[in-house]
């Protein structure tokens, strides 16, 4: 924050990070309101600080600001705490020179977690008027010099911050990384000062007896390990949480994900680390399965039988697009069994239709490809020749990631990351690879969970489905 109160000594501007009061009554509710709106943006934006007493264009004001440097801290933490439920608010009071005066400021730190408005701040004007300074269950950002509602992107910047401040302590603790060209060699030196020279590609390097071990290799194909320290691992992925919450707050008890498809992926990009609670877990799920049509067995797995079969029943009940697609591969992965009984019911309702919805016909297919197929290529429609493409990958086809799931899930973490960055056409290939990653665990426990659906299914028949509005 050095070079910040540096830089408001002399700005003559306000910006994202300094904002400019002329004057602040501390006995006046709007003038608060206003001011916990500024403060809150500034938190959301990575932190700031607001100087009292200088107007807008950088000159003093000359209006009396002392008041301000006598106000109780606990005072503004009340305050912000009572719209916000922020319990902590980063908030210091400092005096900052100025133009020769010395002028009270709000000192403001980044806030982690989006900091939301739970109450609103709505405050009287005069003339039985009343102002609303922000509204409840709003989020604000600076945007250039002005505290406004927050958008999407916005919660993106904060989710980059943070990984960003990870990234960068992670780099303080190296003290030296060097890019080996190739046919380079390894010397490692022993306890008796004896140098090995290494005639290989791999180097397997461990610290003790009853370490793990760690390869460095330049073949991406042997790559896809953890190297986490085990004192840093539990908190190292808490900003990945925090973005959870954030949806949690914004949704206020709502099954699904407020903050967007591109987000998702990005949260799916880190997915184990993602706290293990089945309301969470539901909550993910669902956006995947039913909102975006996005990689969602990880959280599939996490989740009871019953909450799983709960979504296909809901689905075969009111089938639509994109559900009904992702209802279909699920049932591939939950056996023929499963899939011929629910054929049977669709034909009953659409036989003698005389135009039946197409995915009554794709099934159909699918059924009678069953005893020639992996139940993961029906389900992605492949061949074990189909070669998936990650730009900066090694290219892999289906036959190699069915033998090497966790090859496939480093390649989906890279396709989510991608598509989080901008790159929407790999949505189809990172289903794919959800398939090969986690669908032969979704194989092997699917008997549970088709039980689960046809119980709860019993004799009801599905409901109409719209034709004009599928889209594959």
């Amino acid at each position: 924050m050095s070079d910040l109160v540096e830089r408001a000594r002399s700005a003559k501007r306000e910006s994202k990070q300094i904002e400019f009061k002329s004057s602040f009554d501390p006995t006046s509710n709007g003038e608060w309101c206003e001011v916990i709106k500024d403060i809150v943006a500034i938190a959301n934006s990575g932190g700031g600080i607001i100087i009292f007493g200088v107007n807008n264009d950088g000159s003093l004001s000359g209006l009396p600001v002392e008041a301000i440097g006598r106000i109780d801290p606990a005072d503004i933490a009340n305050r912000i705490s009572k719209y916000t439920g922020c319990i902590d608010p980063p908030v210091e009071i400092i005096d900052i020179e100025r133009q020769g005066s010395l002028l009270p400021a709000f000192i403001i730190q980044s806030s982690a977690t989006p900091l939301v408005f739970e109450n609103p701040g709505t405050y009287d004007v005069g003339a039985g008027k009343q102002k609303t300074a922000f509204g409840r269950g709003t989020i604000y950002y600076r945007h250039v010099a002005k505290s406004e509602p927050g958008t999407t992107e916005d919660i993106r910047f904060t989710f980059e911050r943070n990984l960003n401040q990870i990234r960068n302590s992670w780099l303080k603790q190296v003290k030296k990384v060097v890019k080996a060209p190739a046919g380079a060699q390894f010397i490692v030196q022993t306890q008796v000062d004896r140098p090995t020279i290494l005639q290989s590609n791999t180097v397997r390097i461990v610290n003790g007896p009853k370490g793990i071990p760690v390869i460095l290799t330049r073949d991406p194909t042997k790559g896809g390990g953890t190297y986490l320290h085990e004192e840093v691992s539990e908190g190292i992925f808490d900003e990945i949480n925090n973005v959870v919450d954030a949806n949690r707050i914004l949704t206020k008890g709502q099954t699904r994900f407020f903050l967007g498809p591109q987000v998702y992926y990005r949260v799916y990009a880190e997915r184990q680390h993602i706290r293990q609670d089945q309301g969470q877990m539901e909550m993910l799920f669902h956006a995947g399965a039913c909102e975006f049509y996005a990689p969602n067995l990880f959280w599939a797995l996490e989740l009871d039988a019953d909450l799983v079969a709960k979504y296909i029943v809901a689905t075969y009940l009111a089938p639509k697009s994109p559900q009904i697609h992702w209802f279909m591969r699920m049932a591939v992965l939950l056996g023929a069994e499963f899939c011929n009984w629910i054929y049977q019911r669709w034909d009953r309702k659409w036989h003698n239709y005389s135009q039946p919805p197409t995915f009554y016909f794709s099934f159909d297919k699918l059924i009678k490809d069953f005893k020639d197929s992996d139940q993961r290529l029906l389900a992605t429609h492949s061949s074990p020749t189909t070669k998936l493409t990650i730009p900066g990958q090694t290219e892999a086809s289906c036959s190699e990631l069915m033998q090497d799931p966790r090859r496939a899930d480093a390649l989906l973490s890279a396709a989510c990351m991608a598509i989080f960055e901008g790159n929407s056409q790999l949505r189809s290939t990172a289903r794919a690879l959800d398939y090969f990653a986690h669908g032969l665990e979704i194989v092997q426990n699917g008997k549970q969970i088709a039980e689960a659906a046809i119980t709860a299914i019993g004799d009801k028949l599905p409901g109409d489905f719209e034709e004009s509005s599928l889209v594959d």
